[in-house]
């Protein structure tokens, strides 16, 4: 089961930031008068009043006030984003200090040798999962004459260095993937690059790497190939991720490497 505690992080750094981008914007509105506006709307014309909190006296605000008016009600508006925001992020602090979805799983791994023998478990454990799931994406399933050249450091041999580059960095990061393994897309066969696994969604993700995009006959077969991939369902960017070269532009291993922690991590 997927553990949302790290989106759940990322919302509260976003709620953050709309505090500080709140707290900038109120700060701009400190000078204002400490009035209310009374606003309604008349025979499809809008009206304002000032109002006087204390006294609860109300002035008309004609066109000449309409600047004073417009800081007022976004005063207000800023005031109660602030309080919903603070409201907010108390709310999700507390959630995510005690919202750990592992703890499920934590049940099974916990349990005695004797009764994980007899549990069937409602969550299967990670290395069960990533060992079936190795089993159901063998590799090496290119029947292509070509021999690969490189070996990587989990030890199976690729055609280029960029190949090593991108496998090396998956087992950097405990990544499982399968070097070529083979996919039906609509009456196609291929065998793409890599299959890797995400294991904290539990996702599989096709990686393609364009090793000579300038040529143009190789970028239009990849082109198309890309097309196959998204018209069966597997979209760049959710199902697919893509490294590109050239002889002028070498593979980016740090680009590597943020795809990885975004798409794998």
């Amino acid at each position: 089961m997927r553990n949302y505690k790290r989106e759940l992080e990322e919302q509260l750094k976003e709620i953050d930031t709309l505090i500080r981008l709140n707290n900038k914007n109120l700060s701009k509105l400190k000078k204002l008068p400490d009035d209310g506006v009374k606003a309604s709307t008349v025979r499809g014309c809008d009206q304002y009043y000032l109002v006087d909190k204390k006294s609860g006296k109300r002035i008309y605000a004609g066109k000449e006030k309409r600047k004073l008016i417009q800081g007022v009600i976004q005063r207000d508006y800023a005031l109660a984003v602030d309080k919903k925001l603070a409201d907010l992020r108390k709310r999700l602090e507390r959630f995510i200090a005690k919202y750990d979805i592992s703890e499920v799983s934590a049940l099974y791994e916990n349990l005695p040798v004797a009764r994980k023998h007899i549990v069937n478990p409602i969550i299967e454990p990670e290395d069960i999962y990533i060992e079936k799931w190795l089993l159901a994406y063998p590799g090496n399933q290119n029947s292509y004459p070509e021999e690969g050249l490189y070996q990587t450091n989990n030890g199976e041999m690729v055609r280029s260095k960029s190949e090593k580059i991108i496998a090396d960095a998956l087992e950097k990061y405990n990544v499982p993937y399968q070097y070529e393994p083979m996919l039906e897309l609509g009456y196609n066969t291929i065998y793409p690059d890599f299959v890797t696994l995400n294991i904290r969604t539990r996702k599989t993700i096709y990686w393609e790497h364009l090793g000579i995009v300038a040529d143009i006959e190789y970028a239009t077969k990849n082109f198309k190939k890309i097309q196959g991939y998204e018209k069966n369902g597997y979209l760049l960017g959710r199902d697919l991720i893509i490294t590109m070269e050239s002889a002028e532009a070498p593979i980016d291993v740090k680009l590597v490497e943020k795809k990885i922690k975004e798409f794998l991590l």
